[in-house]
């Protein structure tokens, strides 16, 4: 797998046009897909955060954060809403992984929902 600032390298079209999906509303808005205990889906909305490091999503305690923790695999998922007449989605898979860099962390927040998207 790679990380979203390699996917944006090479293949720089359709990486806008995922941050667009996501940042159609102002903010991130996605829905994230995890896996629970007894292997089946769990869905919620989240807010995910493009920056110039890759793509983050903020995460508190409890069951989606648990699930991550347990089994990464993951499914993000932006529709927009309402849809047009044709299906306009965008999604991606992948294995999640904790960011415990202090420093990281703290440009992620800065970026987070009530800073909206980095444009840079």
């Amino acid at each position: 797998m790679i990380t979203w600032s390699e996917f944006e390298r090479q293949q720089s079209a359709l990486a806008g046009a995922g941050r667009r999906q996501f940042y159609q509303h102002g903010i991130g808005l996605a829905f994230l897909a995890t896996i629970r205990p007894g292997g089946g889906p769990r869905v919620h909305p989240v807010c995910p955060v493009i920056s110039p490091a890759g793509l983050y999503l903020l995460i508190s305690a409890g069951p989606k954060q648990q699930d991550l923790r347990r089994d990464g695999r993951y499914a993000l998922h932006s529709e927009t809403c309402p849809p047009p007449r044709h299906d306009d989605n965008f999604a991606i898979t992948g294995r999640a992984r904790q960011v415990t860099d202090t420093q990281a962390a703290g440009v992620v927040r800065r970026r987070g929902p009530r800073s909206g998207p980095d444009r840079t």
